[in-house]
């Protein structure tokens, strides 16, 4: 894989479409979940008979859903974009800030990224863009 990075500048045009992937993980993960209490709902009350359709469909449409937000994330990765958390919408941006690598960070509900951190560092390490920094 090819290292792609990111300025700042970069990385918050690509906002729109991470908000729209992020928002696509979380419904998927949420279907992936109701899915799931449905077999089991549907095992509580029809016992061992797990050969039947209806579980066989549920089954088919959780592996499809894991499958196509898999094929999500390993395309962010694939451009150097890392979702951390789909819940708090987490996601780095590869960067190069004095010249070493490190990650522009970005959560939900934030307008634009104001953070970076480094590359070991995490969310707890995030610090704000100030004049030199950027």
């Amino acid at each position: 894989m090819t290292k792609q990075y990111y300025t700042v500048e970069d990385a918050n045009r690509l906002l729109p479409q991470i908000r729209t992937q992020i928002a696509e993980l979380k419904n998927s993960r949420e279907e992936i979940a109701v899915r799931r209490l449905k077999i089991e709902r549907l095992r509580r009350e029809q016992g061992k008979a797990e050969n039947s359709d209806h579980f066989f469909e549920e089954e088919a449409h959780i592996e499809f859903s894991l499958l196509t937000a898999r094929q999500q994330i390993d395309h962010l990765l694939s451009q150097s974009i890392e979702v951390k958390d789909i819940d708090a919408g987490l996601v780095d941006f590869l960067t190069l800030i004095d010249g070493r690598e490190a990650y522009l960070c970005w959560r939900a509900g934030e307008p634009d990224i104001r953070y970076w951190h480094g590359i070991d560092e995490g969310f707890a390490g995030r610090r704000r863009f100030t004049e030199e920094s950027s």
